[in-house]
């Protein structure tokens, strides 16, 4: 099954903005000592570390294409995105 860049961008927006709903907004805030002792940052990064496997395994993304999505998201959390829907 073939996804567009639009289709996958939106993907990664829900799931992130998932994450961060499930974070308590800790996302927006992260320092080396996230609030709640990095349980929630943990639960984050396994549930990050997921999302690229499956985009991998299931939509046949390299690991390229998963460097310059995730390099895309952090230039959006560097602007103040944080979530927004689409």
């Amino acid at each position: 099954m073939k996804i567009t860049k639009r289709q996958l961008k939106r993907i990664i927006k829900e799931e992130k903005g998932k994450l961060i709903h499930e974070m308590g907004g800790l996302a927006g805030h992260y320092t080396d000592k996230p609030a709640g002792g990095g349980a929630a940052v943990e639960k984050a990064k396994t549930a990050i570390e997921q999302q690229l496997n499956s985009l991998y395994h299931d939509h046949m993304l390299e690991n390229a294409d998963l460097i310059a999505i995730l390099e895309q998201m952090i230039k959006d959390i560097n602007s103040g995105f944080v979530g927004e829907p689409t």
